[in-house]
This record gives structure tokens, sequence and C-alpha cells, in this order.
């Protein structure tokens, strides 16, 4: 088994993650919905940000590690061919295709933005890490809303 050296830990934090996840979630919808113009079924959308939010391991167990270039670039891959099974293929001409499978790129910026502000928020601006998760929870609440309310328009539709 693997063993986990605490000197390889990076300096990525759980709340930086749960402040960007609620985040990347909504720009994943409106990315794909607005943008791409190919509404996902909510457990697509699910299932990118739950692999998005997975490099979160790599990056905060193993950041400082000998390997850590292999892994997360190993997984990167990994992930880009889920996005393209399980949101791209099938869906568009050859153009929209390409955009589609680049928008991993775009989501992947996205996330890490959205962490980096959390980090932000509490290095320079004197919030306290309770605040962000704070934060977090109230968007996920209204995220669960936003979402629910498109699924009974779309069933009423």
């Amino acid at each position: 088994m693997l063993q986990i050296d605490d000197a390889w830990q990076g300096a990525v934090q759980f709340w930086e993650l749960i402040f960007g996840t609620w985040l990347v979630y909504g720009f994943l919808v409106l990315l794909w919905e607005k943008a791409l113009r190919e509404p996902l079924e909510e457990w697509r959308y699910v299932l990118l940000v739950f692999l998005g939010a997975s490099f979160f391991w790599i990056n905060h167990y193993l950041q400082r590690a000998p390997f850590y270039f292999w892994v997360l670039n190993g997984y990167t891959a990994v992930v880009w061919v889920a996005w393209y099974w399980i949101a791209v293929r099938g869906r568009g001409s050859l153009l929209w295709t390409i955009l589609a499978s680049l928008s991993f790129v775009l989501f992947t910026l996205a996330y890490i933005g959205f962490e980096q502000i959390a980090r932000y928020l509490v290095k320079n601006l004197g919030f306290h890490e309770f605040h962000t998760m704070l934060i977090s929870y109230v968007g996920f609440a209204a995220l669960i809303w936003w979402r629910a309310r498109a699924s009974r328009r779309e069933a009423g539709a």
C-alpha cells in the first residue's frame, strides 16, 4: 500500500475545495447550457464536478511527492477521457466536439480560480476558514434550489 508521507502535502486546503466546488458546479452548468448549448443530465454535472474535486487528493496529499508530476498528469489524462465519454461523445459536429472537449481546460482553470478566491479571502482579506465554509454552505443551498427549480421547469415543459 502507498505510504503517504506528511512531507508530501501541498498547500491546498479542504475549505478551498469546498468553496470552489459549488461555484464551479454553477460554472459548469452555464458553460454547457449557455455557451455549448447542450444541456447535460444533472448526474453528468455531478460526476464531472466529482472528478474535478478528486484532484484535491493529489494536490493536498501528494503535491510535494517525487512522483507528483506523473500522478497529476496521468490523472488529468484519465479525467479528460472521462470528460469526453461522459459529456461530449456523440453530441455534435466535429468543431463542437473539439470545443466541448477543450472546455475541460476552462473548467479546470475556473475550479482553480474559485479555490484561489477562497485562499485570497483568508490570506489577504482576513477572512477565517469558517467564513469561506459558511459562504460555501449558503452557496450549496442556493445551487440546490436553482437546480431543483430548473428540474421542475423541465418536467413541466
